[in-house]
């Protein structure tokens, strides 16, 4: 397959790699010519190299740093950060059936792993002067689905909103900051 996109030598990162919207990320960037460093909380499928894979829970921030560590000893820094992991195990049953901890694990997820991740990685990015940083947020961020993803919806409003102030806050120091907003996947 032929890529437009030349990506030979850049270091990237990417969370929730093991399927889907991930997995096709980095194959993507693979086949560009980057070197990716996967996470999942299990491998997938087509990692290939185990040195490029690191077993973590992002929604931790414990499994955050062991994240960002690695991305220093294996890739000696980052030129590329794709934040995918997501999602939602939160009861059906609209507001009344999310307790407190529903909503701390969607938020825990959803929105602090990018946080968490940017906060460690994105000095690296910050002192080469270049970088790009992508967040792939949701479109339940403007339509959530009441009735079983509202505090998924909400981490997702939170990460938009945090990526477009990133941006502002990184554009004059090189880094791109882009937010994407998938649909139903």
């Amino acid at each position: 397959m032929t890529y437009a996109l030349q990506l030979e030598g850049k270091r990237a990162l990417v969370t929730g790699a093991s399927k889907g919207i991930g997995a096709a990320i980095a194959a993507t960037l693979r086949g560009a010519g980057a070197i990716v460093l996967a996470t999942a909380r299990s491998p997938g499928d087509g990692f290939g190299r185990p040195d490029l894979y690191v077993s973590a829970d992002v929604a931790t921030a414990e499994g955050c740093a062991l994240v960002a560590e690695t991305v220093r000893e294996r890739l000696g820094g980052v030129d590329i950060i794709v934040h995918v992991a997501g999602g939602t195990v939160a009861p059906a049953g609209g507001f009344a059936a999310l307790d407190d901890a529903d909503w701390a694990t969607a938020f825990d997820l959803n929105l602090y792993a990018a946080v968490r991740l940017d906060r460690a990685l994105l000095p690296l990015m910050i002192a080469q002067g270049a970088g790009v940083v992508i967040h792939i947020t949701s479109i339940q961020r403007e339509m959530p689905l009441f009735e079983a993803t509202m505090a998924y919806a909400a981490a997702k409003a939170a990460l938009s909103n945090y990526s477009k102030g990133l941006s502002k806050e990184l554009g004059p120091k090189g880094i791109r900051v882009v937010r994407v907003a998938p649909g139903w996947v």
